[in-house]
């Protein structure tokens, strides 16, 4: 049985942020994706992966959770990056905008693109004032193709 015949809506964000070298940090960026606000595990939220680049010190961190809960999620790791990364000494070979700067968001199961757009929107929105530049919702059929359309939000 598909997921979105059990009534599922599905989304993932691939948060870039500039820290790689110290494990903890991005760890903790995780964490603080996973934890609602009384700290307790979110049921509708998993971290499916961490990718970290010591040579670029990047990491990406896949989060997955409900439509309704990933703008929070995103939030919240958003915030723990931002009070934990100090790009006065940040050092890579990856150029970066801020401790946080990207952060593209597909869909998964029972919505469409547009719908992420919406959620791109609302998280910038709620977002601590100009951190967040941009969110970027991706097209997955153009990118499947080879190509890299996308929208702004």
């Amino acid at each position: 049985m598909s997921s979105s015949r059990l009534g599922l809506r599905l989304a993932v964000c691939l948060l870039n942020i500039s820290e790689a070298r110290r494990k903890y940090i991005v760890e903790n960026v995780a964490k603080a994706a996973l934890l609602e606000k009384n700290g307790q595990k979110h049921p509708e939220v998993s971290v499916l992966s961490i990718f970290s680049d010591q040579e670029y010190n990047r990491s990406v961190i896949t989060i997955a959770a409900s439509v309704a809960e990933l703008g929070n999620s995103i939030l919240a790791a958003c915030l723990e990056a931002f009070q934990s990364i100090d790009m006065e000494v940040q050092e890579g070979i990856h150029p970066c905008l801020g401790a946080v700067d990207l952060i593209p968001i597909y869909p998964l199961s029972g919505i469409g693109v547009e719908e992420c757009g919406a959620v791109a929107r609302k998280t910038s929105e709620n977002g601590p004032g100009t951190c967040l530049i941009s969110i970027q919702t991706m097209l997955p059929e153009y990118v499947a193709l080879g190509g890299s359309k996308s929208l702004l939000f």
